[in-house]
């Protein structure tokens, strides 16, 4: 599990607004700090009753989330949490409100897309170093803590969720390929016969099961699959940065991002995606997998856990992306470990938030039961090895090993660059959105309207440099592009020392 760091070092209840506004009476003990001789809160002398709101998207461990809450309030009995659960879309659009109006949770992620470094610079986190002691730091695996990530000018603003993973394996129902007369064994490895399964699954269900199913409204599950596909197939493009990495460019009308989206018409063509694909989400995608309602889906590890306890009768394996027809020429980006949860900077409960963050890292029930579930990887030391034993993970984990590579991160050579971001304004309909309308039968010629956008794209991210060098921050174009990146290696510090000099 080791290697895990360097190949991985990276889908609810009611909202109230209580918390906000209280002053509790004393301050709880800083987390690590060892709250009275048995963990609890012994310390503080009859605290006033605090509310403390989280909000955040993890839907696949909802369930132990909730146990796991239902224990810290036995445990800090002083402490309610009012805790927010939403999908990535909807959590994006609620944050951004939350913070302008300034009444956002005491704890909260690093919405998809936008940068730590930036939402610090506009006030929305607070650095958790008054919070939390070495003892606490200390149990991350090496390289959790860096600067241009979850660090800001030498200060942790936040913690990784897990370690992240891809989320563009494919999930495959192992009983409707033996229906269709497939392979289980053998799934399907390039475009030509993930498609040809889909097709002949889809004949065989008679309108029961289709080939694929998608949550198709959500237009991040398109991205993400068009990114990492077509980098598969040679492209440079990634989450780290709308532009591709190796060569500066801005083009999304290359052959490999073209490959993707001819597979997908074709398998729009056949009739082959779930009717229900472009109204639901993607828990609702996952759901209808788990009940056999199709052969494939495209999300990430987290559906593990929930169909193992949801769906313990589906029969299902981990696969590859399907490659093109004439092999693989890139690799599954994978991210450094990443920002993700973070203490609003106008908490009135940073003391208690951080007794939750100690709970949730190094307590003795989530971290241990969300790997034991299979939902992920954890990012404490020592819960992989001892609690990972989830069979679909273990070959998820795998997978990443085959296909992933590590890849540059502009933050990581430059944190200034995160300035640029603050300023980027993104062209839409993006390629995710013209993916999902192809796929609808909305997009009708995708190769010129991938064209339009290159060019209105380029556009934008000249203006967004240009905005952020014309105050004062010290960045330029190219310290977005890294010409010593090989798509097939990883790209460790000895590459950012070289493209330094």
């Amino acid at each position: 599990m080791a290697a895990i760091v360097t190949i991985v070092a990276a889908c609810g209840s009611s909202t109230g607004g209580g918390g906000s506004g209280e002053k509790e009476a004393s301050k709880a003990p800083a987390a690590g700090d060892g709250a009275g001789e048995n963990g609890e809160a012994g310390s503080v002398d009859a605290p006033e009753q605090v509310t403390l709101r989280i909000m955040d998207w993890s839907d696949s461990v909802k369930t132990i989330r909730e146990e796991f809450h239902k224990q810290f309030m036995e445990k800090y009995p002083y402490i309610k949490i009012e805790y927010t659960q939403l999908t990535v879309d909807q959590f994006k659009n609620t944050i951004l409100t939350a913070v302008k109006s300034g009444d956002a949770p005491d704890l909260f992620p690093v919405p998809t897309g936008m940068k730590l470094s930036a939402l610090v610079k506009d006030g929305w986190f607070q650095p958790l170093d008054p919070y939390i002691d070495d003892s606490f730091k200390g149990m991350f695996m090496d390289g959790t803590f860096q600067n241009g990530t979850t660090m800001v000018d030498g200060q942790i603003y936040s913690i990784p969720e897990s370690l992240p993973m891809p989320s563009s394996l494919v999930f495959y129902n192992k009983k409707l390929f033996r229906e269709a007369g497939l392979d289980p064994d053998s799934p399907p490895k390039t475009y030509s016969e993930f498609r040809e399964a889909a097709k002949k699954i889809t004949e065989d269900g008679q309108g029961s099961y289709y080939g694929i199913i998608e949550g198709g409204k959500q237009n991040n599950r398109w991205l993400t699959t068009l990114r990492d596909w077509a980098s598969l197939a040679g492209d440079g493009l990634n989450g780290n940065s709308p532009i591709n990495l190796s060569t500066g460019t801005t083009s999304h009308d290359t052959e490999a991002v073209l490959g993707v989206f001819g597979l997908f018409e074709g398998l729009r063509d056949d009739g082959s995606f779930h009717p229900k694909t472009m109204s639901i989400s993607a828990p609702e995608a996952r759901a209808l997998f788990g009940q056999g309602q199709a052969a494939f889906l495209v999300q990430g590890a987290w559906c593990i856990g929930v169909w193992n306890k949801e769906n313990p009768d589906l029969e299902y394996g981990v696969m590859a992306p399907p490659l093109p027809d004439d092999g693989r020429k890139g690799s599954i980006p994978v991210g450094n470990s990443g920002a993700w949860i973070g203490l609003y900077a106008n908490s009135d409960h940073p003391e208690e938030a951080a007794l939750y963050l100690k709970e949730y890292y190094g307590g003795d029930y989530f971290q241990r039961e969300r790997v034991s579930s299979g939902d992920a990887f954890s990012v404490v030391k020592g819960i992989n090895e001892q609690f990972a034993t989830v069979e679909q993970l273990k070959r998820y984990y795998e997978l990443v090993q085959e296909y992933g590579r590590l890849i540059p991160d502009p933050s990581v050579r430059n944190p200034e660059t995160s300035n640029v971001f603050t300023e980027f304004k993104d062209v839409n309909p993006n390629p995710g959105e013209l993916l999902g309308g192809a796929v609808a039968g909305a997009v009708k010629d995708p190769a010129s309207m991938l064209k339009a956008y290159s060019a209105q794209l380029e556009r934008a991210w000249t203006a967004a440099v240009d905005a952020a060098k014309s105050k004062g921050s010290p960045v330029d174009a190219s310290d977005f592009v890294f010409p010593n990146w090989d798509p097939m290696s990883d790209y460790g510090e000895a590459d950012y020392k070289a493209v330094a000099n």
